[in-house]
C-alpha cells in the first residue's frame, strides 16, 4: 500500500498535488476531461512515475497526463 510517507521519499517535480490534468494517448482519455492530482507525483515500487488524481481509482502513469 502507498502512503504518504512513501511518496514524499519517492516525489518527482513533474506534477504537484492541486494540478489540474488532462489524460492523452490512453484508453482513460475523455477529450475535455479534467483531473487534478491528489498528491505530488512519485516513483512506484514498479519504477514508474505516477500521480493519485481525486475521484480516480488507485493512481496513473505521468506519461499520459499534461497539464492543463
Amino acid at each position: 500500500m502507498t502512503n504518504d510517507k512513501y511518496i514524499q521519499e519517492n516525489k518527482t517535480k513533474t506534477f504537484k498535488k492541486g494540478d489540474a490534468v488532462e489524460m492523452f494517448n490512453c484508453l482513460e482519455a475523455e477529450k475535455g476531461v479534467k483531473w487534478v492530482c491528489q498528491t505530488d507525483s512519485f516513483k512506484s515500487i514498479a519504477g514508474l512515475e505516477v500521480v493519485f488524481l481525486e475521484g480516480f481509482s488507485g493512481y496513473f502513469y505521468t506519461k499520459f497526463l499534461k497539464k492543463t
